[in-house]
């Protein structure tokens, strides 16, 4: 509770009153949990402290010439939070560039990010469509994240957690393990640490299973989200019959990435991860979590920036540090 109101007291002054149109760029399309629950978290502050607002959606697929209606009639332009403002997910930065670029005398706000670059031609290139910007504001949700940002860009940054803590309230299911090991397989993985941790759960006699819950095969929503996203750049005069379509899918497909997750972290009776959300998402539902951190320090500086007094989860350096714990 502490966190979700930290967010409302920091976040909402930058809002302006009585909106009534709002787009959220880039709202995920795929099958990563965390960011589904970033976004459904960031839905429900909107719908929460703006219930008298229309809250539409662009992505980099869907982006076009039938779409910039939307952002000409917004009164608010919002970025999905998440860890991908930077150069290493280069095509939501793209996308975020690009609208950044084209709408700098909007309204502009940043959902809390973390921040990660490897270029210097990178970092400048941010920095110019910020100093674009005639109402920009940028929201982190670490402090190494806020100090990068003080001290490279020209706008107002503000620290506040996650948006997954305004998530409504989820409950975990019925345990059907001792542990459940969720560890990233994608190009945020910083050390495989997976056999490591099978031999200390064989050794303990526990019983375990494992995933990632961004390998699975692409669900019937996100085929259909690439075929709505082809129709409106293909047929722009027809955008305004698609939108509703395309935006309901988003949603739905939100939600069942949830759903997901919430089964997948329920498996165990406690979680061993190295994904931001994992250990999130875990503490939200109650489940005790041992964490590793990712590439870039993601999970470590958001864990000492808001996690270090919570009794549910534990940062850990190495495999062996799990000992003590399972």
């Amino acid at each position: 509770m502490f966190l979700k109101n930290t967010i409302k007291q920091t976040l909402l002054p930058s809002v302006p009153e009585n909106i009534l149109n709002i787009v959220l760029v880039d709202p995920p399309d795929y099958p990563n949990i965390g960011d589904s629950a970033i976004f459904l978290g960031q839905m429900n502050f909107l719908n929460i402290h703006f219930p008298q607002a229309k809250v539409h959606f662009i992505d980099h697929r869907s982006y076009a010439k039938g779409q910039k209606y939307l952002l000409e009639q917004a009164d608010c332009i919002f970025f999905q939070g998440g860890g991908n403002f930077g150069d290493l997910w280069k095509r939501h930065q793209k996308i975020r560039l690009a609208i950044m670029n084209e709408f700098s005398h909007k309204r502009l706000i940043q959902f809390p990010q973390s921040i990660h670059f490897e270029t210097q031609n990178s970092i400048k290139e941010t920095a110019d469509a910020i100093a674009k910007c005639a109402h920009y504001s940028l929201f982190v949700r670490d402090k190494k994240s806020l100090e990068f940002a003080r001290h490279n860009f020209s706008c107002t940054t503000e620290l506040i957690p996650d948006m997954a803590f305004y998530l409504p309230t989820i409950v975990r299911l019925p345990a059907k393990s001792d542990v459940f090991c969720l560890l990233r397989e994608d190009k945020e993985l910083l050390v495989n640490k997976t056999e490591a941790i099978n031999q200390l759960l064989k050794a303990k006699a526990l019983t375990y299973s494992y995933s990632d819950w961004v390998v699975e095969k692409a669900p019937l929503q996100s085929k259909l989200n690439l075929w709505l996203c082809y129709l409106i750049k293909r047929y722009p005069s027809q955008t305004k019959l698609i939108q509703p379509f395309y935006e309901k899918l988003r949603l739905h497909y939100a939600h069942t990435n949830l759903t997901r997750g919430i089964a997948l972290l329920s498996e165990g009776e406690r979680v061993v991860t190295d994904r931001l959300h994992a250990f999130i998402m875990s503490t939200l539902l109650g489940i005790k979590n041992y964490t590793f951190d990712s590439l870039g320090g993601k999970i470590s500086n958001f864990h000492h920036t808001w996690m270090t007094e919570s009794d549910l989860t534990y940062l850990l350096n190495e495999v062996d540090d799990l000992q003590d714990h399972l």
